[in-house]
C-alpha cells in the first residue's frame, strides 16, 4: 500500500438528487474511469443490480475508490430511497466525512431533514452539494437561505452559480466573485463567517470585504474546525463543480484517526454471493489484517479466522493478502458474522439514532405452495443482509413476517425473491406497527421461588418517560440484597422483556427502576432473575 491517506466518504441525499451521477463524475473525473457512466443508460458502475439498471435507483450501497490529491477516498453511494434507509445506517458506521447532495430545482426535501439530523448527532464533516442548477426555474439564492432556514445550518459557499445565461451556467469561485459581492449567497455566507470569527467580524461591520481571497481562507479554517459547513454549488449532468469538489474532500475533509495498533475492524454489512458465498464488508480500524489471521468476533465471542480478504475495485471484487488501517474490505469465513460485530477487541459499536426504523409489518406467501420451505430459507438470508428486515417464522400458522419502511421495498424484494431464487410471492397489505407506552407510574412486583432450587424476589419501579427517549433502567437496591451478577442479569432481560407490551406491540419511552428485592445464598442462580425480570415488568405495566 502507498503512504495516500485513506479517507471513507459518504455520499448522501434524497431520492433524485444526482447522488449515482456525481459518484460516476468523481470517478471520470479523477481518473479512475475511462468513460463517464449514466443513470439513465442503465451505465453507472455503482448502480449494479439488474434491478437498479431497471428501475433507475439505487437499492443498496456501492464501493468505488479514486485517488485525487495523493489521498485515496473509498466513496460509498448510498440509495436516496427512504425505504432503503438501513443500508445508509449500515454505511453511515464507517464514514470519515459526508458530501451531502441537494437537487436546486426541488431544495430541501423530507428525507434531507431526516439524513441532516443523523449527519449533526454523528458530527461527521459534511460538504453540501447543491446539484442540477442547470434545471429551468431554478431559485440558487432561495435554495440556500431555504437549507440554513430548514436544518439550522451556517453555510458558506465556495463558489457561485452566474445563471445569467440559462443556457451557458457557470461557476464562479468565491475569490473572483467581486461582481457578485452582495448576492444572497455571497453576503450570506460572509455573514456566517463573521458571527464565528471576531477579527473578519469588525471588517464586516464597517463594509471591508474586499480582500476575497482573505476571507474564503478564513472560511475554509472555521470549516474544518466545524463552525460553519463548506457548500459548492454544480451540475454533474454537465461536469460543472466535480473539480471543486475533489478539491474540497482533498482539502477540508481532516485525516482519520487511527491509532490502535492491534487489529480491529466493524462488520457493517454481510451479503450471500452467487459464486462466492457469504461475504461480510468490513471496515480496518488497526494494525493489518491478513488472510488466514485469527481475530475475536466480539458478537460471537469467539475467535475465526479469515478465509480470504476481497477489496472492492469499480464494482468488482479483487483478491487480496491484507487490510490496512482505514480500508474497505470484504472477508469470507466459515463463521456466521453478523452486521454491526466488532472484530478484535477495541470498542466499535455505534450507538447512534437509525434512520431506519420500520413502521410496517407485512406477511410473505408464495404462490405455489411447495416453495413454502424454501421461501423460509430464502428470507433468513435476506434478513441476515439486512437485520431490519426482522424476519419471523410462525410455524405454527405457517406464516412468514417482515417489517419493512414502505411499498417500494416490498416490490424490491419480491423481484429479489424472483431473480435470485426462482421464487413467485404474494405481499399482503402491511399492517402498521405501534409502540406502547405507559401513561402513569406503577410497581410490578415477582416473586419466583418455586419450585425450588430458585429464588428471585424484586419489585419495579415503572413510570413514563419523555417521547423519544428509549428505555433507561436503575438499581436503587443494596448489594447486600442482590449481588451485582444477578442484577446483570436484570439488565440483560430487560430488552426483551419489552419487546411485547400489553397490546402486542414494542414498549418504550419509559423509565425502569428495580426499588427492592432479594436473593437467596443457597437456591438462586443467575437463571432465576433472568426468568423473573419479565413478568415483574408485565405486571408493572398491566
Amino acid at each position: 500500500m502507498s503512504d495516500k491517506i485513506v479517507l471513507t466518504i459518504g455520499i448522501i441525499a434524497h431520492v433524485d438528487a444526482g447522488k449515482t451521477s456525481i459518484t460516476e463524475s468523481l470517478l471520470h473525473h479523477s481518473g479512475a474511469t475511462t468513460s463517464l457512466g449514466s443513470v439513465d443508460k442503465g451505465s453507472a458502475i455503482t448502480d449494479d443490480l439488474t434491478m437498479e439498471k431497471r428501475r433507475g435507483i439505487s437499492i443498496k450501497s456501492a464501493f468505488v475508490n479514486f485517488s485525487w490529491n495523493n489521498r485515496l477516498f473509498q466513496l460509498v453511494d448510498t440509495p436516496g430511497h427512504i425505504d432503503f434507509a438501513a443500508e445508509v445506517d449500515r454505511s453511515l458506521s464507517i464514514l470519515d466525512a459526508v458530501i451531502l447532495v441537494v437537487s436546486a430545482k426541488e431544495g430541501v426535501q423530507a428525507h434531507t431533514i431526516n439524513l441532516w439530523e443523523s449527519l449533526v448527532e454523528r458530527k461527521l464533516p459534511v460538504i453540501i452539494f447543491f446539484n442540477k442548477i442547470d434545471r429551468a426555474g431554478v431559485d440558487v439564492e432561495q435554495v440556500f437561505l431555504d437549507f440554513q432556514k430548514d436544518l439550522g445550518a451556517k453555510i458558506f459557499a465556495l463558489n457561485y452559480p452566474d445563471l445569467s445565461n440559462p443556457d451557458k451556467p457557470k461557476l464562479v469561485s468565491f475569490p473572483n466573485c467581486p461582481n457578485h459581492i452582495d448576492s444572497t449567497i455571497i453576503d450570506q455566507s460572509m455573514e456566517n463567517l463573521a458571527e464565528c470569527d471576531e477579527s473578519f467580524l469588525e471588517q464586516y461591520l464597517v463594509g471591508d470585504t474586499s480582500d476575497l481571497e482573505q476571507i474564503v481562507e478564513k472560511g475554509m479554517q472555521h470549516i474544518k474546525s466545524g463552525a460553519l459547513y463548506a457548500s459548492l454549488f454544480g451540475s454533474a449532468k454537465l461536469g460543472l463543480g466535480i473539480t471543486e469538489l475533489l478539491n474540497c474532500i482533498s482539502s477540508l475533509i481532516p485525516p482519520p484517526k487511527n491509532d490502535d495498533s492491534t487489529a480491529a475492524a466493524k462488520v457493517f454489512k454481510v451479503i450471500f454471493h452467487e459464486k462466492k458465498g457469504r461475504l461480510a464488508y468490513i471496515k480496518s480500524y488497526g494494525g493489518i489484517l491478513k488472510s488466514k489471521d485469527l481475530i475475536h468476533s466480539q458478537q460471537l465471542d469467539k475467535d475465526i479466522k479469515i478465509n480470504q480478504i476481497l477489496k472492492p475495485k469499480l464494482g468488482n471484487l479483487v483478491q487480496c493478502s491484507e487490510l490496512h488501517p482505514g480500508e474497505i474490505g470484504v472477508i469470507t469465513t466459515s463463521e456466521l458474522i453478523l452486521s454491526g460485530d466488532v472484530l478484535g477487541s477495541e470498542n466499535l459499536s455505534d450507538k447512534y439514532s437509525k434512520i431506519s426504523n420500520a413502521v410496517l409489518d407485512v406477511q410473505v406467501i408464495a404462490k405455489d405452495e411447495k416453495d413454502y420451505q424454501k421461501l423460509g430459507d430464502a428470507l433468513e438470508i435476506l434478513n441476515i443482509e439486512d437485520p431490519k428486515l426482522d424476519f419471523q417464522w410462525f410455524k405454527v400458522e405457517k406464516e412468514f413476517h417482515l417489517k419493512i419502511l414502505g411499498p417500494i421495498q416490498t416490490e424490491v424484494l419480491k423481484e429479489n425473491l424472483l431473480d435470485r431464487w426462482t421464487i413467485e410471492t404474494e405481499f399482503k397489505q402491511p399492517k402498521i406497527i405501534y409502540k406502547e407506552t405507559p401513561s402513569h407510574s406503577a410497581e410490578g412486583y415477582v416473586r419466583y421461588w418455586m419450585p425450588k432450587p430458585c429464588w428471585a424476589i424484586m419489585t419495579f419501579l415503572i413510570e413514563p418517560a419523555s417521547l423519544g427517549s428509549g428505555v433507561s433502567f436503575t438499581s436503587k437496591v443494596r448489594t447486600s440484597d442482590i449481588s451485582n451478577k444477578y442484577i446483570n442479569e436484570v439488565k440483560r432481560a430487560i430488552p426483551w422483556s419489552l419487546k411485547q407490551g400489553i397490546h402486542g406491540y414494542e414498549v418504550t419511552d419509559l423509565s425502569i427502576t428495580l426499588i427492592e428485592g432479594t436473593e437467596h445464598t443457597v437456591h438462586s442462580n443467575p437463571g432465576d432473575f433472568l426468568l423473573a425480570t419479565p413478568m415483574g415488568i408485565l405486571r408493572g405495566l398491566e
